[in-house]
């Protein structure tokens, strides 16, 4: 596995674990009223940008190119 790679799945993961928080809390399960429910909008936004901000990182095409593997010192000689 390259680098690249396991920073793409590093990163699919992370959206995975995002997309129930954010579905559970816009889903309406939560009746928040008053202060408590602007801090769960303002939750929710943050969440949503977060899971935005990492799904750009994945459609960065250099993830898909295939770099070399690190040799170490058994493999070099």
């Amino acid at each position: 596995m390259t680098q690249n790679s396991t920073y793409a799945l590093v990163l699919r993961e992370h959206v995975a674990d995002l997309d129930p928080l954010i579905e559970r809390w816009t889903s309406g399960h939560f009746l928040l009223t008053g202060a408590a429910r602007d801090e769960a909008e303002e939750f929710i936004g943050r969440l949503k940008d977060l899971r935005a901000d990492l799904a750009s990182r994945m459609a960065r095409p250099d993830l898909e190119d295939r770099m070399p593997l690190v040799a170490d010192g058994m493999t070099v000689r």
